[in-house]
């Protein structure tokens, strides 16, 4: 039987192959992190499901004076992102480490800043992960975590999933694990496991998906206006929590 992590491993040898990033923060959720991290920061970042490594090198270069941690369940993922590392000799702020997000291997209180994007949907326990995040990181510092919400048009995709008994596909291809997620449940685990100071944002509302109708057509990205995006944040597909420990 084919493990999780060989699973994920062929996964993202697949998106190697299809992906080609002009820039690390074309993604909406790498952006939203990148507006909510400081100009200047100094201290131990760690990255959980670090993926291929884009961000995380993005992170060492932007914060010179920082120590990056870069951790992924697939070996593959990790081994693609070292080779992006050594291409980079400049780089002597960052490390990659093969990890399951439920079980760090890391000291309590080991990190000022840990960062995790899209990975509390593939968790088969998110209470585990974030217990875990809230153990290693120190007193006082910070969490910034993204992940979906399909309180919107993509509840659309999971129904005709149930329906038709298929693999949810959130359109970047059917993935080994993926959580049903609602901003509402996913909130209360923040507060369960004790975060503080939790503020969050979302963006791209996907108001509906029609056959043979591209989804960014029916789909607004963000508002001009703050008023109208807290307005309407429950049905943002992509959210970002902002938290203390």
């Amino acid at each position: 039987m084919t493990s999780t992590e060989d699973k994920y491993n062929i996964w993202h040898q697949i998106k190697a192959e299809e992906e080609s990033i002009d820039h690390v923060l074309d993604s909406p959720w790498y952006k939203t992190v990148n507006e909510l991290l400081p100009s200047n920061f100094k201290g131990k970042i760690l990255e959980i499901g670090c993926g291929r490594g884009d961000f995380s090198i993005y992170l060492a270069q932007k914060f010179p004076n920082s120590f990056i941690t870069a951790t992924d369940f697939s070996s593959f993922a990790i081994e693609s992102a070292q080779i992006k590392i050594n291409e980079k000799v400049e780089l002597k702020n960052i490390e990659l480490k093969l990890e399951d997000a439920e079980h760090l291997s890391f000291t309590n209180e080991s990190f000022d800043l840990i960062i995790s994007c899209e990975t509390l949907e593939h968790v088969n326990h998110q209470e585990k992960m974030l217990s875990e995040i809230y153990r290693v990181l120190k007193k006082d510092g910070r969490l910034i975590l993204t992940t979906e919400n399909y309180f919107n048009g993509m509840i659309l995709t999971w129904f005709k999933s149930w329906l038709f008994n298929t693999p949810y596909d959130s359109g970047s291809g059917v993935q080994p694990n993926e959580n049903f997620m609602i901003c509402f449940a996913t909130y209360l685990k923040f507060k369960k496991a004790d975060f503080k100071n939790i503020k969050t944002k979302s963006t791209h509302f996907q108001w509906l998906l029609l056959p043979k109708v591209n989804p960014s057509r029916l789909c607004t990205n963000e508002f001009k206006y703050k008023c109208i995006n807290n307005l309407f944040k429950p049905f943002g597909r992509h959210f970002t929590y902002n938290c203390t420990k």
